[in-house]
């Protein structure tokens, strides 16, 4: 009754293992991307890395600029630990729905917080939600009524 496998006689019945479905696992991450703080020269990386301290212990802060050296807006924060990243990032988009039920005033108000990916991960996960929306729409039915007699599938691809 018990084979071994795939070198097991034909109508054989082989008996294994259950193995589940394999757990994702998703990985952790320690830098994030920020958006819509002040452009202000006085705004530096040292003050970046002062305002997310409060998360855990932060490895590195870069403010992008441009030619001028003028902050473009953006930058990076780097912790030293992927949990202190994730605890950050969870805060911060929990006091911003905060912040739109009522009108209180944080530190983070403006802030606009994310993993920092790169940009070709970021257009793969672009293309795969473009992908499900298109496939979520393809199989929708439309029942169309009182066209005049004698209309012809071409005049219908007109109206839709």
């Amino acid at each position: 009754m018990a084979g071994e496998g795939y070198g097991a006689e034909p109508g054989t019945l082989t008996v294994l293992e259950y193995q589940g479905k394999k757990a994702v696992v998703k990985r952790g991450f320690n830098n994030l991307y920020i958006k819509n703080f002040s452009k202000d020269p006085k705004f530096t990386e040292e003050k970046l890395g002062e305002l997310f301290s409060e998360f855990g212990e932060v490895a590195s802060t870069c403010i992008m600029r441009d030619a001028n050296g003028d902050s473009k807006g953006f930058g990076f924060v780097c912790f030293t630990d992927a949990s202190s990243a994730e605890k950050a990032l969870q805060a911060i988009t929990f006091q911003k729905a905060e912040s739109d039920k009522e009108a209180a005033d944080s530190k983070f108000a403006n802030i606009y917080v994310r993993e920092a990916k790169k940009k070709q991960q970021r257009q793969a996960e672009l293309l795969m939600q473009n992908f499900k929306y298109k496939k979520s729409i393809m199989f929708f039915s439309l029942f169309v009524k009182n066209f005049p007699p004698g209309t012809t599938e071409d005049e219908l691809k007109i109206y839709f």
